[in-house]
C-alpha cells in the first residue's frame, strides 16, 4: 500500500512544471518564515532538495541573516543513517548519497541542540503521518532527535490518513504554500 502511494506520488511531483516548483516553494517558505516555529528556533536543520522537492534556498539565506545555525543532513552510503552538519554562507557542496547535495567539508553537529528539523517526504497526513522514500533514513534519525519536526511538502501531498508502521516518526507540524498544520490539532 505504501508502495503505491509513494510511486503515484512521486510522479505527481515529478510532472509539476519548474514555474508552479518555484512559485509554490516561495510560498511554503515565506509561512515557515512567518512562523513562531522559524522565529522561535535558534538551530534550525534543513534539507537539500532533489528533483521537485519544496525548495529550501530562500530560508537558508534567511536564517544566515537571523543569525541561526544552519545545518543540513549528511546520509552514510552504507548504513544510511543520517548525521547533522553545520555549514556557513561560503560552504562549499558536492553530490552525495542518493544524489543529493552535502557540505564538502563536514562539520558534525549534536544532534540533541537542534530545535527544528524540516523533513521532507513524499506523502503526509494531516495528522502527521510520513511516508518518505523507503530507506528509513530521516525516521532512524528523529527517533534520537529531540527537536520540533516539521514535514515540508506541497498541499496535494497531504491525505486524510497514513497507516504507519512502529518504526514511522510523526511530525509535529506541516508547512505547505496552503497552510500550516499543527498535527497535534488534528487528533
Amino acid at each position: 500500500m505504501k508502495s503505491k502511494i509513494r510511486e503515484e506520488m512521486k510522479m505527481k511531483r515529478k510532472a509539476m512544471p519548474k514555474e508552479e516548483v518555484l512559485v509554490k516553494s516561495l510560498i511554503a517558505q515565506n509561512n515557515f518564515l512567518k512562523s513562531k516555529i522559524y522565529q522561535n528556533c535558534k538551530v534550525l536543520m534543513l534539507y537539500m532538495p532533489l528533483g521537485n522537492e519544496v525548495l529550501t534556498q530562500k530560508m537558508i539565506e534567511n536564517a544566515f541573516a537571523d543569525g541561526k545555525t544552519v545545518l543540513v543532513p549528511v546520509t552514510d552510503g552504507e548504513t544510511f543513517e543520517i548525521s547533522a552538519h553545520k555549514i556557513e554562507q561560503d560552504t562549499k557542496f558536492e553530490v552525495g548519497v542518493f544524489s543529493l547535495k552535502e557540505p564538502k567539508f563536514k562539520e558534525l553537529f549534536d544532534k540533541d541542540k537542534i530545535d527544528v528539523v524540516l523533513v521532507p517526504g513524499v506523502v503526509f497526513s494531516r495528522r502527521g503521518t510520513r511516508i518518505g522514500f523507503g530507506k528509513g533514513c530521516y525516521d532512524r534519525f528523529l527517533k534520537e532527535c529531540k527537536a520540533t519536526k516539521v514535514g515540508f511538502c506541497y498541499e496535494f501531498q497531504l491525505t486524510e490518513k497514513i497507516i504507519s508502521d512502529s518504526f514511522d516518526i510523526d511530525m509535529n507540524y506541516i508547512v505547505t504554500e496552503k497552510e500550516i498544520i499543527d498535527c497535534k490539532a488534528e487528533l
